[in-house]
């Protein structure tokens, strides 16, 4: 699935292993699950407390997922994954039309060895927890001496009782040399920002998709607002202040597909003007040339309503 893109990045973002390489490593990647936006700091929970005893055990479920998808061995996979990661990342999959579970250890990137990497933090709060690394995670899709370090965050559920791996996130800093100074000088104050926190709370159980006509892929810009995008009651994505593409879990249909649009206004600096622009992109196929086939675009002189919802059709489109 191909189009011309650009996109708006952060100094602290989460490291996408390419817009549509949703399944070469299941968990590894930002790109891995729907856009979402951290809370705000006034809503934002009190720090996760360290929690330093887990930091083996979490380190030995890691492994043995690690071992399990190098081994393509999928019961071993099933065993160790949290039961809401292996519906989401099964979804994934059957949305781009491919098969299950064959495609699962399909695809260049390879999950990164511990070696190499100095533990930082591990947290936990409720049936969530999170180990954070840094140094030069290699997944095996570069030349070993162009791994630039950053920070590498493995997440953990209590899944009936048993901690699972979830996934990992890329954390990339940037030039940013007071945060580097702090990981230098054991100073993990930095550790209380989002991207190294376990969620507050845990997301409801996903439900397993069937497969769709067409694979899509839903871009959101928003600025100035909160957008919450929900399609075909299978896809939810939130962004606030930022740009990015989610592909559409559920995928879509050829007739009858709902989108609902939810916004509100946040703040912005005065000199950027609000915008807000939702497109949605269908393919015949994961590869294929993609097509527009829905677009909402906020005026200068109205901003958009707080709740818009619309059907539309998938025409011109091959299967």
């Amino acid at each position: 699935m191909s189009r011309k893109r650009s996109r708006t990045h952060r100094s602290a973002a989460f490291f996408a292993l390419g817009t549509l390489l949703w399944i070469s490593a299941p968990g590894l990647a930002f790109a891995q699950e729907p856009r979402q936006t951290p809370p705000a700091p006034g809503n934002s929970p009190p720090p996760a407390p360290s929690t330093p005893e887990m930091q083996r055990p979490f380190e030995g479920l890691y492994t043995a997922w690690r071992d399990a998808m190098t081994n393509a061995d999928l019961e071993a996979w099933k065993k160790v994954t949290a039961t809401s990661r292996r519906i989401e990342t099964r979804n994934r999959i059957v949305s781009q039309k491919l098969k299950y579970p064959e495609s699962l250890f399909i695809g260049p990137v390879q999950a990164p060895p511990l070696t190499g990497l100095t533990h930082v933090g591990t947290l936990v709060r409720g049936d969530a927890g999170t180990s954070v690394y840094f140094g030069r995670a290699d997944f095996g899709v570069s030349d070993p001496s162009e791994v630039t370090e950053n920070f590498v965050v493995f997440r953990f559920l209590r899944d009936g009782g048993l901690w699972k791996f979830d996934n990992l996130r890329v954390v990339k800093f940037g030039d940013d040399p007071e945060l580097l100074l702090k990981v230098r000088n054991g100073d993990l104050t930095f550790l209380e920002a989002p991207e190294f926190q376990p969620p507050a709370e845990i997301p409801p159980m996903p439900f397993e998709v069937s497969a769709p006509d067409y694979v899509a892929e839903v871009w959101i810009t928003a600025v100035g607002y909160e957008a919450t995008v929900k399609i075909n009651n299978t896809h939810a994505s939130t962004v606030a202040n930022d740009s990015g593409p989610d592909l559409v879990v559920g995928g879509l249909k050829t007739n009858g597909n709902r989108i609902e649009i939810s916004t509100k206004r946040i703040p912005v600096d005065a000199a950027t003007p609000r915008h807000l622009e939702v497109g949605i992109y269908a393919a015949g196929s994961a590869s294929g040339e993609a097509k527009r086939v829905y677009h909402y675009r906020s005026s200068a002189e109205a901003a958009p309503p707080e709740k818009m919802e619309a059907q539309f059709a998938v025409e011109g489109v091959p299967k």
